[in-house]
């Protein structure tokens, strides 16, 4: 079981988001409720990415490289969400095949979830986490998953610079739909591919965030959630849309807004790049 500690008072400003001076909550990160046994893998710290809250359903056609990850554990299956960067890789979350020190004993993943006609599952030859991934501070939460065979689908491309503050990004994901602080909340799965719009906040904004490694998004009505873990934050540089974050985890309440953190793709972008064999 979670552990749900009692939140402390935050320091606010007038237009809801966290000031500088909000004292740091504990947290509880991202592994996932499974959609499937409604299984909870144990995190030791922020609050895990149910999917999309208050989203809407995202154009198949533009998210072709999207995959949505299931991981076998022994509680059962979990998912997560993930994004292909090369014709063998996807990029997702590290929590996704880190839990509690434990890797799972299965992944696959799934393009074209939800479409019958198109929908196939391919399965993971290789998980590699980034390897100073610290669950404790959330720190460089992300990985990459080596497919057993390499698909003809589109890629995404990876930002090299961050998205400045105030800019609006995309987020998307196939978790739980349902309000992400209702801890009573059902989680219903999305069938298809949701998205939603965030925008990019000072990292100040986010009480858990500790180092460049993450930044921070927000939202008075929608949110990432269980499930969307590992999934893609992306934002239009110049009219490109590019991956600049993988999601990991929220702000519990009692936060009236939805504060989103990502891990930084241009942060991890070298150790992306020679990892995965891109130039």
């Amino acid at each position: 079981m979670r552990t749900r500690i009692p939140p402390q008072t935050m320091a606010r400003t007038g237009d809801g988001i966290p000031s500088s001076s909000a004292r740091r909550r504990r947290r509880l990160v991202a592994p996932l409720l499974s959609t499937i046994f409604a299984a909870v893998l144990a995190a030791a710290s922020a609050a895990p990415a149910h999917a999309v809250y208050n989203g809407s359903r995202a154009d198949s056609d533009e998210y072709a490289w999207a995959v949505r990850v299931e991981l076998a554990y022994p509680e059962g299956i979990a998912s997560c969400t993930g994004s292909l960067i090369a014709e063998d890789t996807v990029v997702t979350a590290a929590h996704c095949i880190r839990n509690n020190g434990r890797s799972p004993s299965a992944i696959a993943v799934t393009f074209h979830y939800g479409q019958k006609r198109s929908e196939y599952t391919i399965g993971v030859a290789t998980a590699v986490p980034m390897p100073h991934y610290d669950p404790a501070r959330i720190k460089d939460d992300i990985a990459l998953l080596f497919l057993e065979s390499a698909v003809s689908e589109p890629t995404i491309e990876l930002a090299s610079t961050p998205a400045p503050v105030g800019a609006e990004v995309t987020v998307a994901g196939y978790g739980c739909t349902g309000d992400p602080f209702n801890p009573a909340a059902q989680c219903d799965p999305a069938p298809r591919l949701v998205e939603t719009r965030l925008t990019a906040v000072p990292a100040e904004a986010c009480p858990d965030i500790a180092g460049p490694w993450q930044f921070c998004t927000y939202s008075p009505d929608t949110s990432a959630n269980r499930g969307d873990s590992g999934g893609p934050v992306i934002w239009s540089d110049h009219g490109d849309q590019k991956l600049v974050g993988v999601t990991n985890a929220i702000e519990l309440p009692p936060a009236t807004a939805y504060l989103n953190l990502s891990a930084s793709v241009p942060y991890e972008l070298d150790w992306i790049r020679a990892t995965a064999g891109l130039r």
